[in-house]
């Protein structure tokens, strides 16, 4: 598969919004694991909330950043 100069680079930014996708779920793990091991229950709630909302937004970034390999990958065969 020869890639042009644009697919190579949609390539590298595909790859950047996958890597982001995977540090953003680690930094949101780490920011809400004291609030999720708190006795309160506002702070047990409010870590749950912020959890789901970290893991959905880094998935969400993350596969964007597959699709556009994926869209890449098809564009680039489909042209040869």
């Amino acid at each position: 598969m020869e890639l042009s100069p644009e697919e190579y680079g949609a390539y590298w930014r595909a790859s950047i919004y996958v890597a982001a996708g995977i540090v953003i779920a680690f930094l949101g793990t780490r920011l809400t694991s004291p609030l999720l091991s708190h006795p309160n229950a506002g702070a047990i709630g409010l870590g749950v909330f912020l959890f789901v909302t970290v893991i959905f937004a880094s998935t969400f970034i993350a596969m964007l950043g597959v699709a556009r390999v994926v869209r890449t990958a098809v564009d680039a065969e489909l042209r040869r």
